[in-house]
């Protein structure tokens, strides 16, 4: 079997259309990039229905599986490729012009366990999404306040480093698992994606061990994707319950038990948000301020758009697909104003 520079892994279910775009514009980037390359299409368990679209996607290579999660889906792509390097991806997303060379420049340094560029949800690359947001204790701990108790404090640590990522990338504690750059020698090292998590948390819990084995996760700001978040999840109506049985299963292993009915007790206790104003509009305040759009009442973890220009918070929840908290906040120290929710 010929070893290549890099395998790219795309994972879809019911998204063949999208994974259509995902391949192509993943072989583009391979020609681009002057690699040898490969790009391996996994279905899990989408049904007949799909496969002519999926065979019409023009990956070099397509595997049917059983529905085995994302988890399962990465898990065999790898096992079909033959990269030294690896592209571990969604099906909805679709990588930038330009934006290969200097992700696999991040991902093949040696200290490095995985690499990601900044993504956005449109396509002009206005709403850019988070980098990853991960776990600990007292993270999810504060998610339960919502935006109470110190969560000015906890926004505006979080979008100082978020904008820095977004703009300068660099070392991170977690990466979004949508798209991800990494070498076969990490995996051989940590291992792979644990099946057990059936939906989310399997990329967290992945990043907990390269970070435990001394390898730095890296947010590479010179390339560029989009990615249409949750077109898959959406299509599935069992999305809701394997994302909770997922962060069930996360909980318990990193925090034990008690730890983990600490944290649904706490989430019980405090689930209700005070009220905030509607928001519909948000007029411009120059290029160092920017919004933050969240479902979650702390607004973390957020997508963000400049303020340079004018923005209709009712166009981006429309775009990131519901309704939305937001916080305006000023990019060089991540000081929030007033919490505001938008229309849907």
């Amino acid at each position: 079997m010929t070893m290549k520079e890099v395998s790219a892994v795309v994972v879809s279910h019911r998204s063949a259309a999208e994974a259509a775009t995902a391949v192509a514009s993943l072989r583009r980037a391979v020609e681009e990039a002057g690699v040898s390359g490969e790009v391996v299409l996994v279905d899990c368990g989408s049904g007949p229905e799909e496969l002519p679209a999926l065979q019409s996607a023009a990956a070099d290579r397509l595997l049917s599986i059983e529905n085995r999660g994302y988890s399962g889906g990465v898990n065999a792509g790898i096992a079909a490729s033959r990269g030294r390097l690896l592209l571990l991806c969604n099906a909805d997303v679709e990588i930038a012009p330009g934006a290969l060379a200097p992700l696999l420049a991040a991902a093949a340094r040696p200290e490095t366990g995985a690499a990601a560029p900044v993504q956005h949800a449109d396509s002009a690359g206005r709403i850019l999404l988070p980098t990853g947001f991960g776990a600990g204790f007292g993270r999810d701990l504060g998610q339960a306040f919502g935006n109470r108790g110190g969560a000015a404090r906890r926004f505006a640590g979080r979008a100082r480093e978020e904008w820095r990522l977004w703009t300068e990338g660099g070392e991170t504690d977690y990466l979004a698992g949508s798209i991800l750059a990494t070498r076969r020698e990490v995996l051989d090292r940590v291992g792979r994606f644990d099946e057990r998590f059936p939906f989310e948390f399997e990329e967290t819990e992945w990043e907990d061990r390269i970070r435990a084995a001394g390898f730095r996760l890296l947010v590479v700001a010179g390339s560029r994707a989009r990615h249409a978040a949750g077109i898959s999840a959406s299509r599935n109506p069992e999305t809701a319950a394997r994302r909770s049985a997922s962060r069930s299963f996360y909980r318990r292993r990193r925090y034990g038990r008690a730890g983990a009915a600490l944290l649904a007790a706490a989430e019980t206790i405090l689930s209700s948000a005070p009220a905030a104003p509607p928001l519909t509009g948000i007029p411009a305040r120059g290029a160092e301020w920017a919004a933050a759009f969240s479902p979650n009442p702390s607004v973390l973890p957020f997508a963000g758009v400049s303020l340079a220009a004018s923005v209709d918070a009712r166009e981006i929840a429309a775009v990131l697909g519901g309704a939305m908290y937001v916080r305006v906040f000023r990019t060089a120290d991540g000081r929030p104003e007033p919490i505001a929710r938008a229309l849907p």
